[in-house]
């Protein structure tokens, strides 16, 4: 089922700030943030902080490490070591990496968390680089459950409700997959019964469409999502 969703930009995009104030609405979450860290006006490295305000410094440019980007020398101990407060959780729980980038990807025990998260069935939400990429990034690109959110100048603004109403789809989906008797195939074409109304759902050029006001805006929606998830199961 598509439940992966993944923030992506360019740096300074607002990738974290927006994954910030999601959390901000979440009393049930797991996962950690990359945040700046600043000395007299320098970035100096990065700290990840997690769920439960543990912060270690992943990156700094005075650390001793083989391993670095640009400037910034990156210890991936330090990463592992705050991989175990985070990879215990619950179903009701939302997951969140910040992020799957150049850093965090020099430790083995990271991927290994972000592919749990990824195949979990839990909602997970995650920034990518953009301008860094690898074959494991662009395999978490490719999955069928992830869904890729770009942030721009130009969409910035009303990504916010755009990702919070996303969430509450898949969230709905999930409800809507482990009821098949709301949805009566017809050929290619099923009507599925919402809360609100009988939806049309019909396959047209090699896609599933829907007649919902979500799906005409967005090219996706909670009907689609459990539709796609029944078919599997049946």
């Amino acid at each position: 089922m598509l439940k992966n969703l993944l923030i992506t930009g360019k740096p300074r995009s607002g990738k974290s700030t927006l994954l910030n104030k999601i959390l901000s609405t979440f009393n049930d979450k797991i996962g950690f943030v990359t945040n700046e860290v600043r000395e007299n006006g320098e970035r100096i490295g990065f700290d990840i902080v997690t769920h439960n305000g543990t912060k270690t410094r992943l990156a700094d440019v005075k650390f001793n490490s083989p391993y670095k980007v640009s400037r910034y020398y990156v210890k991936p101990e330090t990463l592992d070591s705050v991989v175990s407060e985070v990879e215990t959780f619950g179903n009701k729980d939302l997951l969140y990496l910040d992020e799957i980038g150049q850093m965090q990807l020099f430790s083995e025990r990271f991927k290994k968390l972000a592919l749990a998260y990824f195949d979990s069935p839990n909602t997970v939400i995650a920034t990518v680089s953009k301008v860094y990429t690898d074959s494991f990034t662009e395999e978490i690109k490719k999955r069928p459950d992830a869904y890729l959110v770009e942030i721009t100048e130009s969409n910035r603004d009303g990504s916010l409700e755009k990702i919070l109403m996303l969430i509450k789809k898949i969230n709905k989906a999930k409800v809507y997959s482990k009821e098949p008797d709301r949805f009566k195939l017809k050929q290619l074409e099923v009507e599925m019964k919402s809360e609100h109304d009988a939806r049309q759902i019909y396959f047209e050029n090699d896609e599933w469409k829907c007649s919902c006001g979500f799906y005409e805006k967005n090219k996706i929606c909670s009907h689609i999502i459990a539709l796609k998830e029944i078919i599997k199961i049946k």
